[in-house]
Protein backbone atom coordinates (compact mmCIF):
# COMPACT_ATOMS: atom_id res chain seq x y z
CA UNK A 1 0.00 0.00 0.00
CA UNK A 2 2.97 2.12 0.74
CA UNK A 3 4.35 1.88 -2.62
CA UNK A 4 1.03 2.83 -4.23
CA UNK A 5 0.71 5.84 -2.06
CA UNK A 6 4.45 6.56 -3.38
CA UNK A 7 3.47 6.08 -6.86
CA UNK A 8 0.45 8.11 -6.39
CA UNK A 9 2.46 11.34 -5.30
CA UNK A 10 4.87 11.21 -7.31
CA UNK A 11 2.76 10.72 -10.70
CA UNK A 12 0.83 13.93 -8.98
CA UNK A 13 4.59 15.92 -8.04
CA UNK A 14 4.94 15.01 -12.06
CA UNK A 15 2.44 15.94 -13.43
CA UNK A 16 2.01 19.45 -11.55
CA UNK A 17 5.60 19.96 -12.14
CA UNK A 18 5.30 19.65 -15.81
CA UNK A 19 2.06 21.49 -16.04
CA UNK A 20 4.29 24.41 -14.28
CA UNK A 21 7.29 24.03 -17.27
CA UNK A 22 4.61 23.76 -19.85
CA UNK A 23 2.26 26.07 -18.83
CA UNK A 24 4.24 29.42 -19.74
CA UNK A 25 4.66 27.46 -23.12
CA UNK A 26 0.52 27.37 -23.89
CA UNK A 27 0.46 31.06 -23.21
CA UNK A 28 3.58 31.53 -25.83
CA UNK A 29 1.93 29.42 -28.02
CA UNK A 30 -1.75 31.53 -27.74
CA UNK A 31 0.24 35.26 -27.62
CA UNK A 32 2.13 34.18 -31.18
CA UNK A 33 -1.77 32.74 -32.58
CA UNK A 34 -3.20 36.27 -31.51
CA UNK A 35 -0.66 38.45 -32.96
CA UNK A 36 -0.81 36.23 -36.32
CA UNK A 37 -4.56 37.26 -36.22
CA UNK A 38 -3.86 40.87 -35.76
CA UNK A 39 -1.32 40.77 -38.53
CA UNK A 40 -3.52 39.18 -40.64
CA UNK A 41 -6.49 41.72 -40.02
CA UNK A 42 -4.49 44.12 -41.39
CA UNK A 43 -3.15 42.72 -44.34
CA UNK A 44 -6.79 41.43 -45.34
CA UNK A 45 -7.52 44.97 -45.30
CA UNK A 46 -7.46 44.22 -49.52
CA UNK A 47 -10.25 41.63 -48.87
CA UNK A 48 -13.15 42.33 -46.83
CA UNK A 49 -14.59 39.15 -47.24
CA UNK A 50 -11.40 37.65 -46.20
CA UNK A 51 -11.21 40.21 -43.09
CA UNK A 52 -14.54 39.02 -42.17
CA UNK A 53 -13.42 35.55 -41.77
CA UNK A 54 -11.67 36.51 -38.73
CA UNK A 55 -14.66 37.84 -36.88
CA UNK A 56 -17.21 36.22 -34.96
CA UNK A 57 -20.57 36.74 -36.43
CA UNK A 58 -21.94 38.94 -32.98
CA UNK A 59 -18.75 41.17 -33.40
CA UNK A 60 -19.50 44.47 -32.28
CA UNK A 61 -17.57 47.42 -33.77
CA UNK A 62 -16.60 50.97 -32.65
CA UNK A 63 -15.27 53.29 -34.96
CA UNK A 64 -15.90 57.51 -35.15
CA UNK A 65 -18.63 57.74 -32.59
CA UNK A 66 -20.59 54.97 -34.04
CA UNK A 67 -21.38 51.82 -32.58
CA UNK A 68 -22.45 48.74 -34.89
CA UNK A 69 -23.44 45.13 -33.28
CA UNK A 70 -24.73 43.86 -36.35
CA UNK A 71 -21.86 42.16 -38.02
CA UNK A 72 -23.17 40.93 -41.78
CA UNK A 73 -24.62 44.19 -42.70
CA UNK A 74 -21.54 46.03 -41.39
CA UNK A 75 -18.98 44.09 -43.38
CA UNK A 76 -21.75 44.84 -46.33
CA UNK A 77 -21.51 47.91 -45.84
CA UNK A 78 -17.78 48.34 -46.06
CA UNK A 79 -17.75 46.25 -48.58
CA UNK A 80 -20.51 48.55 -50.86
CA UNK A 81 -18.63 51.66 -49.89
CA UNK A 82 -15.72 50.50 -50.50
CA UNK A 83 -16.39 49.45 -54.34
CA UNK A 84 -18.44 52.65 -54.62
CA UNK A 85 -14.88 54.54 -54.18
CA UNK A 86 -13.16 52.16 -56.68
CA UNK A 87 -16.06 53.04 -58.89
CA UNK A 88 -15.45 56.19 -58.98
CA UNK A 89 -11.62 56.08 -58.95
CA UNK A 90 -11.95 53.74 -61.99
CA UNK A 91 -10.18 50.90 -60.66
CA UNK A 92 -9.26 48.79 -57.27
CA UNK A 93 -7.64 50.67 -54.10
CA UNK A 94 -4.83 48.82 -52.84
CA UNK A 95 -4.15 49.57 -48.86
CA UNK A 96 -1.11 48.85 -47.00
CA UNK A 97 -1.94 48.57 -43.39
CA UNK A 98 0.77 49.20 -40.70
CA UNK A 99 0.56 47.56 -37.09
CA UNK A 100 2.94 49.15 -34.48
CA UNK A 101 3.59 47.94 -30.97
CA UNK A 102 0.88 45.26 -30.27
CA UNK A 103 0.39 44.49 -26.68
CA UNK A 104 -1.70 41.13 -26.43
CA UNK A 105 -2.54 40.23 -22.62
CA UNK A 106 -4.17 36.52 -22.38
CA UNK A 107 -6.94 35.42 -20.08
CA UNK A 108 -7.95 31.71 -20.40
CA UNK A 109 -9.92 31.84 -24.09
CA UNK A 110 -10.37 35.12 -24.18
CA UNK A 111 -7.42 37.86 -25.03
CA UNK A 112 -7.36 41.52 -25.33
CA UNK A 113 -4.70 43.48 -27.47
CA UNK A 114 -4.00 47.09 -28.20
CA UNK A 115 -2.04 48.54 -30.87
CA UNK A 116 -1.58 51.48 -33.23
CA UNK A 117 -2.49 50.94 -36.56
CA UNK A 118 -2.56 53.27 -39.84
CA UNK A 119 -2.75 52.76 -43.65
CA UNK A 120 -0.93 54.40 -46.68
CA UNK A 121 -3.68 54.14 -49.55
CA UNK A 122 -3.17 54.16 -53.28
CA UNK A 123 -6.34 54.49 -54.83
CA UNK A 124 -6.43 53.75 -58.68
CA UNK A 125 -5.69 57.33 -61.16
CA UNK A 126 -5.08 59.36 -57.65
CA UNK A 127 -2.26 60.47 -55.57
CA UNK A 128 -1.79 58.37 -52.66
CA UNK A 129 -2.29 59.12 -48.85
CA UNK A 130 -1.64 58.20 -45.04
CA UNK A 131 -4.62 57.76 -43.23
CA UNK A 132 -4.15 59.42 -39.52
CA UNK A 133 -2.79 56.72 -37.11
CA UNK A 134 -5.43 55.21 -34.86
CA UNK A 135 -5.56 53.21 -31.40
CA UNK A 136 -7.48 49.67 -31.96
CA UNK A 137 -8.08 47.61 -29.28
CA UNK A 138 -9.68 43.68 -30.14
CA UNK A 139 -10.98 41.25 -27.68
CA UNK A 140 -10.54 37.86 -29.33
CA UNK A 141 -12.02 34.71 -27.83
CA UNK A 142 -10.37 31.39 -28.40
CA UNK A 143 -12.67 29.03 -30.41
CA UNK A 144 -11.64 25.72 -32.13
CA UNK A 145 -11.05 27.06 -35.13
CA UNK A 146 -8.84 29.45 -33.45
CA UNK A 147 -8.88 33.28 -31.96
CA UNK A 148 -11.93 35.44 -33.75
CA UNK A 149 -12.06 38.91 -33.31
CA UNK A 150 -15.27 39.40 -30.79
CA UNK A 151 -14.71 43.68 -30.39
CA UNK A 152 -13.31 46.05 -32.28
CA UNK A 153 -12.73 49.96 -30.93
CA UNK A 154 -11.21 51.88 -32.84
CA UNK A 155 -10.18 55.71 -31.89
CA UNK A 156 -7.95 58.33 -33.13
CA UNK A 157 -4.14 58.87 -31.87
CA UNK A 158 -4.09 62.52 -30.37
CA UNK A 159 -0.77 64.05 -29.10
CA UNK A 160 0.37 65.46 -25.92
Amino acid sequence: MLNIKRVSNFTTLFVVLAGMIFAPCAFADDEDDVLAVIHQYGDLENDLEAQAELMRSDRIYITQGMRQTDEAKNMANQIAGRKAGEALNGGKTKFVTTIEGPIVSIHGDVAVASFVRWWNVYPHNQASGTSAPTWVTLVLIKERAGWRIKHTHQSALRGN
